[in-house]
Order: C-alpha cells, then structure tokens, then sequence
C-alpha cells in the first residue's frame, strides 16, 4: 500500500510504497530520479567523495548552476547547494549614480 512522502529536495508530496522499495527506494527520498541525484550529490560531497569542483560540474549536469533561481527547492537544500556552487548574480540596477 502506497503511503505519502514529501520530497526531500523540494517538498512536493508525492506516493512511495515500501514493498516496491526494492526497485524503486529512491522514491523515499525524492520524488523524481532527477531530485534524488541532486540529494545524493549533496551527500557525496559532504561525505568527501566529490570535491567542490567536481560538485558544481555534476550540478550543471543536473541543471543546477549558480545563476538559477532556486527558490524550488526546500531552503536548507537550497542554502547547502549555494554554499557549494556559490550565490546566485544579481545583475545591477542601472541608476544615475552607476551610470
């Protein structure tokens, strides 16, 4: 029997069934394939598997560069991926004083 569970990168609820965790357990965790490689990546780099720079080369490949908005994910997520990948650029309000 299917159960709700939230995302853990996002927060979207979404059903995962225990006794099909044998082929599909990363549906605990996340709620798309593409959420639970950005979990596992988080948890690789923080265990020292990947170093800082392989970590932002897996999150481009992943979609997740700093200039995105990420405000789609959970925001204790949102704020370990900014301290790999780094803060987000804003660009600069022309005014008369920068002009």
């Amino acid at each position: 029997m299917a159960q709700i569970v939230n995302c853990w990168v996002c927060g979207k609820p979404h059903e995962y069934c225990s006794h099909c965790g044998e082929t599909h357990g990363w549906k605990y965790v996340a709620d798309t394939r593409e959420h639970y490689q950005i979990y596992m990546l988080i948890e690789e780099y923080r265990s020292g598997i990947f170093s800082k720079e392989q970590a932002i080369k897996l999150f481009a490949e992943y979609g997740v560069k700093a200039e995105d908005d990420l405000s789609w994910l959970l925001p204790n997520v949102e704020k370990g991926i900014r301290e790999i990948i780094g803060q987000r650029k804003t660009k600069e309000k022309v005014t008369s004083k920068t002009k």
